[in-house]
């Protein structure tokens, strides 16, 4: 198998051959094939960094480790090697070709130029206030200041809602502390992330869902290669029992069958 990736942000990176022996004694070379993942660990539960600030934690995170198991063989060998960036730099690293794969709670929109997997969970972009707002409805955000995500759908969701002040910003956890600090109305964010930050500091959500999406990893335009390779995995993936155990680990939504 040809390598999957020429470059990324270091300075080289190559492929190891590791010798096996066979019981006539002959050689088998066994190719690790690295790939490299883009990802913005701000986004709890699918990513975060642990309290250590150097692992990446989540349901990506767990879902990605098992795809070896899927794909291995007993000639190639993949290796997962994941690189922090911010979210809205994460499309233009795919399409660069500095990364193979982005794996980052990735929902659709058709102004992302890249390659799209299957589905792996269901989503959905949602309002999230403070607990003592008197906003109760997506009605009363009209003409609101509201924050999202730079890049993400959420950013579009918010610039549906009337007369709506939207503001981008590239972090997700400081939207949520500018948001407990009242600088903005109302955040819109995937509906596993903002039940995440809801039940750890109180926010609440509103019931009204903006948009309704699915999760997927994305590669570079044309790299058929790795789609179908991400596809092979996902297919596991979702009929393995770690499927459901995951979701319900880490509160996130199963896609329906």
């Amino acid at each position: 198998m040809k390598k999957l990736l020429k470059g990324l942000m270091v300075a080289a990176l190559a492929l190891t051959l590791c010798a096996c022996s066979s019981s006539d004694d002959t050689e088998t070379d066994t190719e690790v094939v690295t790939i490299t993942v883009a990802v913005s660990p701000d986004y709890a539960p699918y990513e975060s960094l642990d309290t250590d600030g150097e692992t990446i934690v989540g349901f990506d995170a767990d879902m990605v480790a098992l795809f070896p198991s899927y794909i291995n063989t007993d000639e190639t060998t993949y290796e997962f090697e994941w690189y922090n960036m911010s979210f809205d730099n994460i499309v233009t690293q795919i399409q660069a070709g500095q990364a193979d794969v982005g794996i980052s709670g990735f929902t659709y929109s058709e102004d992302r130029k890249v390659a799209w997997s299957d589905p792996y969970l269901g989503t959905a972009q949602v309002a999230v206030v403070a607990a003592d707002s008197d906003i109760e409805t997506v009605d009363d955000l009209k003409g609101k200041t509201i924050a999202a995500q730079s890049g993400a759908t959420g950013e579009e969701a918010a610039k549906s809602i009337e007369d709506a002040n939207v503001v981008s910003v590239s972090n997700v956890q400081e939207i949520f502390t500018s948001l407990t600090s009242g600088q903005y109305d109302a955040v819109v964010v995937d509906s596993g992330v903002a039940q995440n930050y809801a039940d750890a500091q109180g926010f609440k959500i509103l019931d009204e869902v903006l948009l309704d999406e699915k999760n997927y990893i994305i590669a570079q335009e044309g790299n058929d290669e790795m789609i179908e390779l991400m596809n092979t995995c996902i297919a596991q993936f979702l009929a393995s029992d770690d499927y459901a155990e995951l979701c319900e680990k880490w509160g996130l939504t199963a896609l329906e069958e």
